[in-house]
Order: structure tokens, then C-alpha cells, then sequence
């Protein structure tokens, strides 16, 4: 299952700073969530093409079509990620995580805590296969 993390809000989307006038906070309240789902859904669709090539390759290595779904999460805690995918995978009786990973250099690299690090070596009887 190819998992994306959506990065995180741009904080003008956050929230909203509060009001005096009951009216106008809700009306700032509906633009700020109107505002997040039109950013969430644009960040998606940017992320189709990465879920297309991914099936592709899968599809070239011999994995039906019909066995492989993806998700986007919007968590932004690693851990959190990590559950969200292990507790699909597991509810979908899947055998099989797909992930993608940057690779760092140097110091960053070492500082770095990579999702499929995690999924590796808390997802047990899980193949994942990461991509680099």
C-alpha cells in the first residue's frame, strides 16, 4: 500500500487568531477549514502522479492491479504515521507496505528519523519495501 504524508499546514491555515464578534468568528472559523480542505485536496492531487508510478512498478513486478490501494495521511508525528500505517495494513490483511524514503547525507543523515526505519522494525510479519 503506497502511503503519502502530507507535509505539514502552512501556518496562515492553522487556525484562526479569535475574535470579539461571535459572527465573525464563525465566519473566519469556515474560511480557515475551507481553506485547509482546498490545500489538502490540492497537495493530493500533486501526489497522484508519485501513486501512479508507484502502481506502475508494482504492476511490472506482477502485483494485480486490484491488490494494491494507497492513502494519504495527514499526521504529522512519525510514530503516528507508523500506527496509522501498521493498523491499516493489519485491518486490510495486508501483507505487503510499499514506502518511499529520501536519502540524507552526513550529519543529517544521522539525525534523520525515517518512517520505514520504523515500519521495519515494529511491523511484524509485514514485507515493507522501501524506495529510495
Amino acid at each position: 500500500m503506497p502511503v503519502a504524508r502530507l507535509p505539514p499546514l502552512p501556518r496562515e491555515l492553522l487556525e484562526f487568531g479569535g475574535s470579539e464578534d461571535p459572527q465573525q468568528e464563525e465566519r473566519e472559523e469556515t474560511r480557515i477549514k475551507t481553506e485547509q480542505t482546498r490545500w489538502i485536496e490540492a497537495v493530493a492531487q500533486a501526489a497522484e502522479p508519485v501513486f501512479t508510478r508507484a502502481k506502475h512498478i508494482l504492476h511490472e513486478a506482477r502485483v494485480p492491479e486490484d491488490a494494491v490501494e494507497t492513502q494519504i495521511v495527514d499526521t504529522v508525528n512519525t510514530q503516528d504515521i507508523v500506527l496509522n500505517i501498521l493498523e491499516t495494513a493489519h485491518a486490510r490483511h495486508c501483507g505487503t507496505v510499499v514506502v518511499g524514503r529520501k536519502s540524507y547525507h552526513g550529519l543529517k543523515a544521522l539525525l534523520t528519523s525515517h518512517v520505514s526505519d520504523a515500519l521495519i522494525s515494529q511491523g511484524e510479519d509485514l514485507a515493507v519495501w522501501v524506495v529510495e
